[in-house]
């Protein structure tokens, strides 16, 4: 799972838009509406993300409910569980014309659900074809009760292998994004060869996707789909396509971000072809 952790925690960069300079005005009661970026860790959600908020102004969805990024809000919010949390991120994360832009990992919105309702634990790592569709009908009410007039993005990424590396070297390194001028990591950027654990990042993908379209059709919700491979060929149109999914005549900018692969996650990738090459038998 893209949750586990290497065996002595790297050095990771704080994100700027995550910091206090980032908040906006105070803002009381619910947001008029929110954009939830539905997506899975090494997505180009980042990517995006920056895109909504730079150019856009449609709020600045970070992972406020992740496991990553959750404890250092609700420090700095005095928000203990995910309903002061909430209340903390509507309060300083909604933009002065009422919207809150949100990120969130399929884990995200299974915790939410299950600290108001423990009795969903069973459903933990449960596939999507074995879930019945009341489990969809309760999250999405806690969906509802978080995130009010919800306008969905449903961001994946189509080749999982090196959405895998780029999660396992991440992992291990603290380098979960490039952004110039900001601190690096002094950590070489290598990790462990393991066919196992990339094989495990790539199935849990596929599980967590799953599980987000059987919510969407539960709530009769229309996202907007988008892929990395889009997002990265053309980035102008797709993020000039969400804009205007959302609502905004905002023309891109060019990002601040810089793609992080290179040779070591090509040649990891190349490692796993190798190894997991299926011989072709002549005739």
């Amino acid at each position: 799972m893209l949750t586990e952790s290497p065996a002595r925690a790297p050095f990771v960069a704080p994100y700027d838009l995550a910091s206090a300079a980032h908040d906006y005005p105070v803002w009381d009661g619910p947001p008029r509406r929110t954009v939830l970026v539905c997506t899975h860790p090494r997505s180009g959600s980042t990517l995006l993300g920056e895109a909504l908020y730079f150019d856009g102004g449609l709020g600045c969805p970070l992972e406020y409910f992740h496991a990553g990024f959750r404890p250092s809000f609700s420090r700095r919010w005095g928000a203990c569980d995910f309903d002061s949390l909430s209340a903390a991120v509507r309060r300083h994360r909604t933009t002065p014309d009422g919207t809150l832009g949100v990120k969130l990992f399929w884990r995200d919105i299974e915790e939410i659900a299950r600290e108001a309702d423990p009795a969903l634990e069973r459903f933990a790592n449960v596939p999507p074809c074995d879930v019945p569709a009341d489990y969809y009908a309760a999250l999405a009410a806690h969906v509802a009760r978080l995130f009010p007039d919800p306008s969905f993005v449903h961001l994946w990424r189509e080749d999982k292998l090196r959405q895998a590396v780029s999660a396992v070297l991440a992992v291990e390194t603290g380098r979960w994004r490039s952004i110039p001028g900001t601190p690096d990591p002094m950590v070489p950027a290598t990790a462990p060869f393991d066919v196992e654990r990339i094989e495990r990042m790539m199935s849990y993908s596929d599980f967590c996707h799953g599980h987000f379209r059987n919510l969407f059709a539960a709530m009769g919700a229309m996202p907007h789909g988008v892929t990395y491979e889009a997002l990265t060929a053309d980035y102008a149109a797709s993020v000039r396509a969400v804009l205007r999914h959302l609502g905004s005549d905002a023309e891109p900018q060019a990002p601040r971000m810089r793609r992080q692969a290179d040779g070591t996650s090509e040649a990891m990738v190349l490692r796993y072809l190798r190894e997991r090459a299926v011989p072709v038998r002549l005739a």
